[in-house]
């Protein structure tokens, strides 16, 4: 069995100026298959419809997993069947996008606030304007599929160790990540299958909430740890959730913030005191 959990709380600084909740993530448990997922809605002045594409990437990240072959994960990261789920999610995000577009085209009132040059950069892609980051994570037995394109976090952990699930050298330096709303998203998006017997548990979580930490070892022995140590102590999320609104409200950076994780339940506490 595994512990799966999921929190999105808005940021005091988009609370203060009215804007929506810009992250989302959700978390799915059957017993065939343990999901969650985590996005971050972009920021930037284009994406004025970013919290829609968040919820969108997240909606079909769930449905692929739902819809996964089962009998071909034991193949490992076969390139074909890594590629089929790539393609799926990017189909089935688009699909939704092109639905919200064509019963709620865009609007002048949604467009006051921009330059010139933004709003030919949306006349040009209307799509744009649901930029988002994806990541996500679906057990099925001891195989975990992880996905994701951005800079939200997907980080794996063991005996209180991170454990990086993706190589980074590739990442786009600077304040620039990759987003669901590239023409050639394909080529970002990754897949990777996971032996799950390899670790405790896996962790997404946006910028939001890494952010305050400002280092991977604040993180894991200031965040993820004691989250760890006190869903095994406690046998409930209470902590983590508490912890994600307290980032959102007064500790962090006044950023939308949000967290996910899926755990062994016989993880040793030992190892996250």
């Amino acid at each position: 069995m595994a512990r799966v959990f999921h929190k999105t709380s808005r940021g005091y600084r988009h609370d203060k100026e009215k804007m929506p909740c810009q992250d989302y993530s959700a978390g799915y448990s059957d017993p065939n298959v343990s999901a969650i997922t985590c996005c971050d809605g972009h920021g930037g002045a284009v994406y004025i419809r970013s919290e829609k594409g968040s919820r969108f990437a997240s909606n079909a990240l769930i449905r692929t997993f739902l819809n996964l072959s089962k009998s071909r994960l034991n193949c490992g990261d076969n390139e074909e069947f890594l590629r089929q789920i790539r393609l799926q999610i990017l189909c089935d995000y688009n699909r939704e996008v092109e639905i919200d577009l064509k019963n709620h085209p865009i609007r002048k009132r949604e467009l006051s606030h921009l330059s010139e040059d933004e709003k030919d950069r949306l006349r040009s892609s209307s799509s744009k304007a649901y930029g988002t980051t994806l990541s996500g994570a679906a057990l099925y037995g001891d195989k975990l599929v992880v996905v994701s394109i951005g800079d939200t976090e997907v980080l794996g952990i063991r005996d209180g160790e991170i454990v990086k699930v993706f190589d980074t050298d590739d990442d786009p330096a600077g304040n620039v990540t990759y987003s669901m709303c590239q023409e050639d998203a394909f080529d970002y998006l990754r897949v990777k299958i996971v032996d799950f017997r390899k670790l405790d548990g896996i962790f997404l979580a946006t910028d939001g909430f890494t952010s305050p930490y400002q280092s991977y070892g604040n993180l894991v022995s200031s965040g993820l740890k004691p989250i760890v140590f006190k869903a095994m102590q406690t046998g409930n999320e209470e902590y983590a959730a508490t912890l994600v609104d307290a980032l959102a409200a007064r500790l962090g950076t006044g950023d939308d913030v949000s967290l996910a994780f899926i755990l062994k339940d016989n993880v040793r506490t030992k190892n996250y005191r």
